[in-house]
């Protein structure tokens, strides 16, 4: 994965809309958001592909604004897998009482699995990342990536505003590009027509 996707990333990537233009908090929101994200993940993923699920974990470091309501929730829908676990660090920035910039490292929990995209309850693990920051429960506050070596494909949905398809080759991504065009993050829409369009 390291040497695929450092520090989670591609060197392309495509950016989707899941929310817009419904209002926090609403059914139809959170209707949309599901329906998109599942939609997009089944044209990425088939059922027999083989994946990782890469988690990244703060445990009991809760979110000011949101919480974890659900702490274990994904742990349940993963029950019986076998898990991989290390520790992880990310950076984050930070002033001092000078004003000087300072590189702050906070640890979290590193969890892999693997296995076949029909044997993990994706929906189910995508809709608790849809309820997180819409005071619904079950909610899923972790990372989750979903990554598939043979495609060159790695999936991340960070919450209900949107998700990232990232990949190392534009053949890779252009199809999605061309099939959800109108889901395109309007903000990024001039930088990735510039990548995809077919010259």
């Amino acid at each position: 994965m390291n040497s695929n996707f450092p520090n989670l990333r591609g060197k392309v990537h495509l950016r989707f809309e899941l929310g817009e233009p419904f209002p926090n908090g609403s059914n139809r929101r959170i209707k949309q958001v599901n329906k998109r994200v599942v939609t997009i993940f089944e044209e990425i993923f088939d059922q027999d592909d083989f994946i990782f699920l890469y988690i990244k974990d703060w445990e009991d470091r809760e979110d000011p604004m949101f919480g974890n309501t659900t702490p274990e929730y994904l742990y349940e829908l993963l029950d019986g897998k076998v898990i991989e676990e290390e520790v992880g660090f990310e950076l984050d920035e930070d002033e001092d009482e000078l004003g000087n910039t300072i590189e702050i490292k906070n640890e979290c929990q590193i969890k892999i699995l693997n296995g076949v995209v029909s044997s993990f309850p994706y929906r189910k693990i995508l809709e608790g990342i849809s309820h997180y920051e819409q005071g619904r429960e079950p909610s899923l506050g972790q990372s989750v990536f979903f990554i598939s070596k043979n495609k060159g494909i790695l999936f991340h949905m960070y919450d209900d505003r949107g998700c990232i398809i990232h990949s190392n080759s534009k053949k890779h991504l252009r199809p999605l590009y061309m099939k959800y065009n109108d889901w395109i993050v309007d903000y990024w829409r001039g930088y990735f027509d510039g990548v995809f369009k077919e010259e």
